[in-house]
């Protein structure tokens, strides 16, 4: 039987995140965490677990109303964990084991965050924490001020309040402390704004922030006349070229549909007045891609709606973030596979880059898995519950997706679908790549290579 040193790093991050879970599932269920004074349920203690675990968001009881003050603070305190993400958790854990950092997690650390210019493990862990606690901290600056100052909230409330829906709006959490998220707060830009700008910060990714960061150091020393102790090329990293472009496009095109389509429903945009109509299309559209909040009525809106919606969650956030989804990277290589195929070309080439072969197989394989995984579980709810598809469909996606946004139907949901859906937010997590690795036997390495025959396709 192998040791926990013995074990891959994939096995090992499923491990912790499980007992983590498990951890979790066990402290909301004390009586104390919950307002009634009485043990919650297990399901719906493990099910919140996973939610707040895997950064999601989903909840099968009134997040506002079941938990007491300390059940809030177990579930700030696993947002926050899970936020820190599987790159931080995956160095934590090879540190406690092997007693230091060595080549092996170092070298696994650096390819699952494409982090650049780190000088070792310790600095990127320093770097990540850093950007969280900075944009955490300027998130909860302006909450707290304004629900002391306009809403009146005695100050350990407006301290409480603020501190975590700045937590769970950066780690791309979608927990709130009031019964209809923040739709109450749709017309206050004070509190609807910075919410918008740190979460769409926050699916940007590690990597990215930290160029923009050593990008925006570098022109301040080059405007002030001051010599910097390191200097970048003049193209931006492919990666962040990706992501800056893409997500300014998907928030845009998402914008757009969802205004379109809600335009008129007095349930949702109808009865605001244009630019406010403008503001929520474009909260909502940043929120879908992973953050969970809503300012408007998920529930009330248009079939045809979450279809959309359902694009936006199966895309998610940039690698190395809160966020899920298959990724933009992912997204993005795999329309250049398709765009390659159609005009001919020999390579898969992004912007003045060509693509390496083992990443398109990635992008392949990533969107297989994720499809199959959706697909077996909508088959396997659609027959089991009395929902409609396009309510399963959104539920299933927003669980896999890790966004945590609900057509309403998560409390009523059986115990085996509840279950389910925690099994899909664990999913949804780590990514098929590792869950596929953590669960492979072994690794077979093949020393010969078959006759090369094309069988017929489309």
């Amino acid at each position: 039987m192998k040791t926990l040193s013995q074990l891959s790093a994939t096995k090992l991050i499923a491990i912790a995140f499980t007992v983590l879970i498990l951890i979790g599932t066990a402290l909301l269920m004390m009586p104390m965490s919950s307002n009634t004074g009485t043990v919650t349920n297990f399901f719906d203690a493990l099910f919140v677990a996973t939610s707040a675990i895997t950064v999601t968001g989903l909840a099968t009881v009134d997040t506002a109303v079941h938990w007491s003050t300390t059940g809030h603070v177990i579930l700030a305190l696993l947002v926050q964990i899970g936020g820190f993400g599987i790159i931080g958790f995956a160095t934590l854990v090879g540190y406690l084991l092997e007693g230091k950092i060595s080549l092996r997690s170092r070298l696994s650390v650096f390819s699952e965050s494409s982090a650049t210019k780190q000088s070792d493990v310790k600095s990127l862990l320093k770097n990540i924490a850093k950007l969280m606690i900075f944009f955490q901290l300027v998130l909860f600056v302006f909450l707290f001020f304004r629900f002391l100052t306009e809403y009146q909230y005695p100050v350990d409330e407006a301290l409480a309040h603020g501190a975590f829906h700045a937590i769970t709006a950066f780690n791309q959490a979608g927990f709130s402390l009031y019964t209809d998220s923040l739709i109450r707060f749709a017309s206050d830009g004070w509190i609807i704004y910075p919410v918008f700008i740190i979460a769409t910060m926050a699916s940007l990714g590690f990597p990215v922030l930290a160029e923009l960061r050593d990008r925006l150091k570098l022109r301040m020393y080059v405007m002030f006349s001051k010599e910097a102790d390191y200097s970048m090329p003049r193209q931006w990293s492919l990666n962040t070229r990706i992501v800056l472009w893409a997500s300014l496009l998907l928030l845009v095109v998402g914008a757009s549909g969802i205004a379109i389509a809600e335009w008129n429903n007095p349930a949702t945009l109808g009865m605001m007045d244009p630019f406010q109509k403008l503001v929520s299309s474009m909260f909502t559209s940043s929120m879908t891609r992973s953050t969970g909040l809503n300012s408007i009525d998920t529930a009330a809106m248009d079939s045809g709606t979450w279809i959309g919606m359902n694009i936006l969650m199966f895309i998610g956030g940039a690698s190395a973030s809160t966020a899920g989804g298959i990724k933009i990277g992912t997204a993005v290589v795999l329309f250049y596979i398709v765009l390659t195929e159609i005009r001919g070309d020999a390579a898969v080439n992004v912007g003045n880059r060509r693509l390496p072969r083992s990443m398109q197989r990635q992008a392949l394989t990533i969107l297989t898995i994720y499809s199959l995984v959706i697909i077996g579980s909508l088959l396997l709810l659609r027959f089991t519950t009395q929902f409609s598809t396009d309510q399963l469909l959104f539920e299933i996606i927003s669980a896999a997706g890790t966004v945590g946004l609900s057509t309403g139907i998560t409390a009523d949901l059986p115990q085996h679908a509840k279950f389910l859906l925690s099994l899909l937010m664990l999913f949804g997590r780590l990514g098929p790549i590792v869950v596929a690795t953590s669960l492979a036997l072994r690794k077979t390495k093949r020393h010969f290579e078959y006759p090369r025959e094309s069988p017929l396709i489309g």
